[in-house]
């Protein structure tokens, strides 16, 4: 891996973190020292910051993230506008040249290389301001942000659901140079890095640190069990996710206010969301126009005919006051939207990094082959305005759960990974399976000298 933009470390760590709430006395961000940044506990901080501010541009959860990964499922619709970048995409038909691609790629290491800076300088930085308890805190949050960047991209461009596979993503552990190239890594070698920095996250992270607007201590385990059930470990998924559960820290909200998740920020479901507000204008103004100029509050997902036609087969279910569906035939706006982010409910809305629906969902699905995942699975659908499933075959319970992740997580990124990871690319979507995994970019196999290798296909 050797991130397109020279000198990454240098420029990019000082910049994002010194453009973000604290501010340095320095004529331009981007002429400062790394050195500058961490000789302190101020500078530390800032650097904490400006770590989130790299998550929240539009090329990662900003919009591209999850715009993606649910515009190449069978969700969503690119809208009226002809981009030809998007249509790849929402045509199942991405190629290496994707400008989109590419900078959502950069970004995503762009986070890791601002969590591994911060990870070098934590526990050398002399500041009596700086306590043991806080550097652990920033050590957590540091470790769960890289594994979570990490994950997202072996979800996105590695054959996470495949241990054996040798196409996995390039994994950055420390600081990197201008000339360092770092090759793939296996599967199962990529998710045990990534499940290494977690455990280490957890085993140090303070447990009252719950504060749901960082990577906190709650997130830190349910991101433990999201990662466990994509490597198919079941046993340590259940354990995971119902240690969440029954700490209580967080709770399902129940049908009757169930649409506040999203239009109250920091509800009592919401683990851990990504904050905006109009000093960062990062989100698209709707996938009809994608306007990058505009707030991310803005945006409206266009939601097509297929989900349409899945929730009028679940008359009672809540979540579909959430879809806004009237004509899908209208040629510059269709009307199929989700009002998760729709700027007339509510402004600035957040990204949903894990909500407690989806670490019922996790332990539904991981207790499964056990048994007692019903239980589960009913919590949701019954705080929905569902009625409870009586129990099923295995494939009957799968497909109760698939759907029920559909219902509560569309428009969060989730659902191209969920047929990913049960090789349902193919039934689904009409495309081969090998199409469940996003070209490397070109100009990364470039800059490697190929010595980054291409997924196959591409």
């Amino acid at each position: 891996m050797k991130l397109f933009i020279k000198n990454v470390f240098f420029f990019s760590v000082a910049l994002l973190a010194l453009s973000s709430c604290q501010k340095l006395d320095v004529s331009s961000p981007s002429d400062v020292p790394t050195a500058e940044v961490f000789k302190n506990a101020d500078g530390l901080r800032s650097a904490v910051t400006g770590m989130y501010s790299t998550m929240q541009k539009r090329e990662y959860y900003g919009a591209y993230y999850p715009l993606m990964a649910d515009l190449n499922s069978d969700a969503l619709t690119q809208g009226g506008y002809d981009i030809p970048a998007l249509n790849e995409i929402g045509q199942h038909a991405v190629t290496s040249s994707n400008l989109y691609v590419e900078k959502m790629y950069v970004a995503m290491y762009n986070t890791i290389a601002t969590a591994n800076a911060i990870l070098q300088s934590v526990d050398v930085i002399s500041d009596p301001n700086l306590v043991e308890a806080e550097k652990k805190t920033i050590k957590a949050q540091a470790l769960a942000i890289r594994a979570l960047a990490h994950f997202d991209l072996l979800r996105m461009f590695g054959y996470h659901w495949d241990l054996t596979s040798p196409n996995g993503i390039p994994v950055i552990t420390k600081v990197q140079q201008a000339t360092d190239i770092v090759p793939r890594s296996t599967v199962a070698d990529t998710y045990a890095a990534i499940l290494k920095d977690l455990t280490d996250a957890n085993s140090i992270v303070p447990a009252d640190f719950i504060n749901a607007k960082y990577a906190n201590a709650v997130f830190i385990k349910a991101l433990l069990a999201r990662v466990y059930l994509y490597k198919k470990d079941m046993v340590n998924a259940a354990a995971m996710a119902t240690e969440v559960i029954n700490e209580g820290t967080f709770s399902l909200m129940d049908a009757t206010s169930f649409s506040t998740i999203y239009s109250n920020r920091l509800s009592a479901e919401s683990i851990f969301e990504l904050s905006f507000d109009a000093q960062n204008q990062s989100f698209f103004n709707g996938t009809t126009y994608v306007r990058p100029e505009a707030l991310r509050t803005e945006i409206f997902f266009l939601a097509n005919q297929k989900l349409d036609m899945f929730f009028q087969s679940r008359p009672t279910d809540k979540r579909s006051g959430l879809l806004d569906f009237i004509n899908n035939d209208a040629g510059i706006l269709p009307d199929g939207r989700t009002l998760k982010y729709r700027g007339e409910v509510t402004k600035n809305n957040p990204a949903y990094m894990m909500r407690m629906a989806e670490v019922y969902l996790i332990a539904a699905e991981a207790k499964m082959l056990a048994g007692g995942g019903l239980t589960f699975l009913n919590a949701v659908r019954q705080n929905r305005g569902m009625d409870a499933l009586a129990p099923a075959g295995e494939d009957a319970f799968l497909q109760a759960v698939l759907d029920e992740r559909l219902s509560e997580l569309n428009f969060e990124g989730h659902r191209f990974f969920d047929l990913a990871r049960y090789q349902k690319i193919k039934d689904v979507l009409g495309v081969p399976n090998e199409n469940a995994v996003f070209p490397i970019p070109l100009r990364e196999l470039i800059a490697t000298n190929q010595q980054v290798k291409q997924n196959p296909g591409f």
